[in-house]
């Protein structure tokens, strides 16, 4: 499995796009952190871009609680269906979907200091609305 390929770090500016969900991705362990990878759909010069939205590993290594981000999403993407108790819940729900999303610029740190801006990068902040 690839992941998050150079090109996934781009930067654009901060404002809401609509892009699809293509795939989900686990990062390397121990952090496992979960990726969903959007392909920005808009007409414009940003069409095709590829942008990511990570979400934090469950603490238990197994289930997402409810106050996670990953939690709140998945149950909103499902109309508001919660999972039954001990489910998993797989992030192919998202994928294929169409959404308006809305992108951050990220600031990376080094040392406590801000690195140059050739370092920052866009990432998707939140999911706005299910287009399709």
């Amino acid at each position: 499995m690839k992941f998050l390929a150079p090109d996934t770090k781009s930067r654009i500016p901060d404002r809401e796009y609509e892009a699809q969900c293509i795939k989900w991705e686990e990062g390397p362990r121990p952090f496992k952190k979960l990726y969903l990878n959007f392909k920005i759909t808009e007409p414009g010069e940003y069409n095709g871009l590829m942008l990511f939205k990570p979400y934090n590993p469950p603490k238990d290594g197994k289930n997402y609680k409810q106050g996670s981000n990953f939690y709140k999403d998945w149950v909103w993407v499902n109309n508001f269906r919660q999972p039954s108790r001990n489910a998993k819940m797989s992030p192919r729900i998202f994928v294929n979907k169409i959404f308006k999303v809305r992108t951050r610029t990220t600031k990376p740190k080094r040392d406590g200091k801000e690195m140059p801006e050739q370092f920052w990068y866009s990432l998707v902040d939140s999911l706005v609305e299910v287009v399709a």
